[in-house]
């Protein structure tokens, strides 16, 4: 469970990361094929499918952003399956966002993958 929990949080701060050097190209491909990702300024609209979160991320506007993920917690459903939680810190150039991300990754291929990454926000 160590490891599992660990790869876990690994996934999730690389998504930030990603994110934040505006790499679509990394970022779709952390999702299953029918994943489903939702903003949290929006989270009742996911985006559904690796090649329409692809499509979102590279043609939203670029801004400069740092995400700060905390709090994670793992819980393991199945030895292929888990659900996290984390906090996140968005930092824009004029404002701070604080939210939370709700996920459930699948191990495909010796990766966790993405196959729902739900966002909203607290403040």
């Amino acid at each position: 469970m160590h490891d599992v929990a660990w790869a876990v949080e690994q996934q999730i701060r690389r998504f930030a990361l990603l994110n934040d050097a505006h790499d679509h190209d990394g970022i779709a491909a952390m999702f299953t094929p029918d994943g489903s990702f939702a903003r949290p300024t929006d989270p009742g609209t996911p985006i559904i499918g690796r090649e329409q979160i692809h499509a979102f991320f590279r043609d939203r506007p670029r801004r400069v952003t740092r995400h700060v993920m905390a709090n994670t917690v793992v819980e393991t459903e199945s030895a292929t399956r888990v659900r996290a939680h984390s906090y996140v810190v968005l930092h824009l150039s004029d404002r701070m966002l604080v939210g939370d991300f709700h996920d459930v990754l699948v191990l495909q291929g010796g990766e966790w993958l993405f196959a729902e990454r739900r966002g909203t926000l607290a403040f």
